[in-house]
């Protein structure tokens, strides 16, 4: 159980917030601030894609994304990783990062205007750019500083990452009063606008081990203070607390080879290496039943879903898991459980059309996860969906609002995952047209259930109609099955690489 307080809000005075009304709560944790990622971005209105079940959220700003996953201290900028002090951590279903090394980052890699203060009050202010003063020290009408405030002593702080550096300053400064600078490997230099010190006082203190030495030097309106360093630091950053009245100074290490292996295995939680494969049907549940001595569809998929992991399993970059792998029954829940906690990057569903009689109906269609648009895409998820008639009350139990649109856009629409899944169904649509012999009735959408659940990018494949005579003889052709086959092993290879990239840069 975490120990938090709710005290303390952000105040940002540049860019002004969209959302001028929302607080951004800052909590304190085990002395340490944390802000709360969903409020940032709803104050800034960024677009956001998060997942409570497995603790992930992406901010989307307007030129890169911010990746963040509780309990992991790293956070990726598109394909650059960064470590934070602390951990992410998940606090009444919300995201709460290192306010001051989460906000440094966004500064440095996103936002290079921002301009922001930590309030000590409840209230929630937002200042616009004419008013910053709101936050400086109090000005005369003549613009001139009414007083300096002097330094009075010197803190260290050794992590575990570099060291925080906390100079006591009676007073209020913003970003804008600070500046920093290494100079070779052997001192950095940081100035404190609107400063004093007593030199003597402030250049006697002993530092920790990385230091040899501090110099302060006064010059009338700002302070200069030198720190000599016995070790190499790849980075600063300098903000002011307004709840202790301390300027923190943080250098930050380089990456050792234990952070660098931490990096990449966080890179590697985005990766698309486990690919799910769902044949739909099973066991008591035949789907369409085949005719004409053709095979039920629960065959047909079974079939083609192995040869795609026949496929697949040639590559040792990916590890292929199925919902099934014989004719047995599972419960429609139960696959998206399978998909997510093999920590399935890609889940695709295949199965076979039908019409309520034999028809002329044919061709290929990928369904996504939206509600439908269509009488024909209702009538069909309704169709894959009835197979919960044959599972037992308790399962069935867990469908309660899956049929509620709301639940569906929150599910898709506004997840990150909902893009991949377009890409992933394009992707489909273009190699069966180039690599199989059967109309392409294209890319549609449909509140399928099996779809609900999964979290990762998503697809539900209808391969071709069994009331249709013609269609079903080619669907129980191993060579047209064979086809099809690796028509959807190429969309997945295609697929990952277009993904991966965006991670390796």
């Amino acid at each position: 159980m975490l120990a938090a307080s709710v005290s303390e809000n952000l105040l940002v005075s540049y860019p002004v917030p969209k959302n001028t009304d929302h607080p951004i709560k800052i909590l304190t944790v085990e002395k340490t601030r944390y802000l709360s990622a969903q409020d940032f971005a709803e104050a800034f209105g960024i677009r956001t894609y998060y997942r409570k079940e497995s603790g992930k959220i992406v901010l989307f700003f307007e030129k890169n994304k911010i990746k963040l996953t509780a309990n992991n201290s790293f956070l990726m900028f598109d394909a650059q990783v960064f470590q934070m002090p602390g951990p992410a951590v998940l606090i009444d279903e919300q995201i709460f990062v290192p306010a001051v090394s989460f906000l440094t980052l966004v500064k440095q890699n996103t936002l290079p205007e921002l301009q922001y203060a930590i309030s000590p009050t409840a209230e929630t202010i937002y200042v616009n750019e004419n008013r910053i003063d709101h936050f400086s020290r109090a000005k005369t009408p003549g613009g001139k500083v009414a007083g300096i405030s002097d330094l009075t002593s010197i803190r260290f702080e050794e992590k575990a990452n570099g060291v925080a550096i906390r100079i006591k300053a009676p007073g209020t400064f913003t970003d804008s009063d600070f500046s920093t600078f290494f100079k070779g490997e052997d001192w950095l230099y940081l100035t404190i606008y609107g400063a004093n010190c007593d030199s003597a006082t402030l250049s006697s203190i002993f530092p920790t081990n990385s230091f040899q030495k501090v110099v302060a030097i006064p010059t009338g309106s700002s302070v200069q203070i030198g720190f000599q360093l016995n070790r190499q630091f790849k980075s600063a950053d300098v903000h002011f607390d307004m709840r202790t009245n301390d300027i923190l100074l943080s250098l930050f290490l380089p990456l050792n080879r234990d952070i660098k292996r931490k990096i990449e295995e966080a890179k590697t939680a985005w990766i698309i290496d486990t690919i799910v494969l769902d044949p739909g049907h099973g066991g008591k549940d035949p789907g369409t039943p085949g005719r004409w001595g053709y095979m039920h569809e629960k065959d047909i998929v079974l079939d083609v879903a192995l040869r795609v992991g026949k496929l697949l399993e040639k590559n040792r970059k990916i590890k292929v898991v199925y919902t099934r792998k014989t004719d047995v029954f599972i419960p429609i829940w139960k696959r998206s459980e399978i998909a997510n906690q093999a920590d399935g990057k890609l889940f695709i569903s295949l199965h076979v059309n039908a019409t309520k009689n034999i028809s002329n109906a044919e061709g290929l269609e990928f369904y996504l996860l939206r509600p439908g648009r269509s009488e024909e895409a209702i009538k069909i998820a309704e169709t894959e969906n009835s197979v919960i008639h044959l599972e037992d009350d308790a399962d069935k139990l867990k469908y309660q609002g899956y049929d509620d649109i709301t639940n569906i856009l929150a599910n898709m629409v506004h997840s990150t995952n909902m893009k991949d899944s377009e890409l992933l169904a394009s992707l489909h649509s273009r190699n069966f047209t180039q690599m199989v012999a059967q109309k392409n009735r294209g890319v549609k959408q449909a509140g399928f259930y099996v779809l609900v659940g999964a979290d990762m990018p998503k697809l539900l494949c209808e391969l071709g109609y069994n009331t249709n005579k013609e269609e079903a003889k080619k669907l129980n052709n191993p060579k047209h099955r064979q086809k099809m086959a690796e028509a959807i092993y190429k969309s997945i290879l295609e697929f990952k690489e277009l993904s991966d990239k965006t991670i390796s840069g």
